[in-house]
């Protein structure tokens, strides 16, 4: 098996008319990380990876354009579903890139389908718990309290670090659960936790037959990602990000699947004006450090 196979979801979709932000933008994200890791395969990771030629990519074709909805989000899901069990039978691990953070609705289910739901583990960065209720089906601000609420995945074996932002009922909603979470101000500039709590936690899913890691890009500061649907102040800087995320992947040698997503491209005009798209270069950073 090979070690690592990137899979393209380019979904835009998963979002309400009581949400804020609509990340329909974010489906061109996946073909523009692929034009960019190419563009930048000369140069090594942080760990001196020589090569980056032989890394696989495959492309999950949705094949239609009204994304937005729940007959949508059915068809994205199956087909997602489908083909990354596939997938896992011929990578041993999985990098998505989407789209909408509500694909990692589809993507985890797909893990957990390998390796059982009660023996696979969910860690989130995020700047928001996405625990709302706002739809009926699983938007990208109410994915994780789906996969939760219908035992996709057990409570204990969530982990969501990097919260700023956060609705009422999302707080009550990780209360009644007994969901582990960490937000900003409990991360010390050094990238160490200081929560015996998240401690045990990752020390728990290590256990587990396979973790997944989510990366929404908005856990970086605003001013290092600003190309999102929810960019916020206050988040890891584009080095802390890296580096934790290198910490977290270090720590648990059973991480079978990850995915990076919400990020929102500059269009033509834009990238013509600045000549640089800081959230795509860091999205780049992450997949070269998420593969390695």
């Amino acid at each position: 098996k090979r070690d690592w196979t990137i899979v393209k979801v380019p979904y835009g979709g998963g979002y309400g008319s009581l949400n804020l932000t609509k990340p329909k933008g974010a489906k061109r994200a996946p073909d523009a990380l692929q034009k960019e890791f190419t563009r930048q395969r000369i140069f090594m990771a942080d760990n001196n990876v020589p090569s980056w030629d032989n890394v696989g990519w495959h492309n999950i074709n949705l094949g239609f354009r009204r994304q937005n909805n729940i007959n949508g989000w059915e068809r994205m899901h199956k087909k997602v579903l489908k083909e990354s069990v596939d997938i896992f039978g011929e990578a041993r691990d999985i990098l998505f890139l989407g789209g909408s953070h509500t694909i990692t609705a589809s993507t985890y289910l797909a893990l957990a389908q390998v390796y059982g739901r009660f023996h696979t583990g969910l860690i989130v960065l995020d700047a928001h718990p996405d625990c709302c209720r706002k739809a009926d089906w699983p938007i990208h601000s109410d994915w994780l309290r789906q996969l939760i609420e219908e035992e996709n995945v057990l409570p204990k074996n969530v982990l969501i670090i990097g919260l700023r932002q956060m609705e009422k009922s999302e707080k009550e909603f990780l209360e009644k659960y007994k969901i582990v979470h960490c937000p900003m101000n409990f991360i010390h500039r050094s990238l160490f936790i200081d929560n015996l709590s998240v401690y045990w936690t990752l020390r728990e899913l290590g256990k587990l037959s396979a973790t997944y890691l989510s990366i929404d890009v908005d856990v970086a500061s605003g001013v290092f990602a600003p190309g999102t649907s929810c960019p916020s102040p206050g988040g890891f800087t584009d080095t802390e990000l890296i580096k934790f995320v290198k910490q977290i992947k270090s720590r648990l040698p059973n991480l079978r699947a990850a995915d990076i997503v919400e990020i929102d491209p500059l269009n033509w005009w834009r990238k013509r004006v600045l000549r640089y798209d800081p959230t795509v270069d860091l999205g780049v950073k992450l997949i070269k450090e998420i593969i390695s």
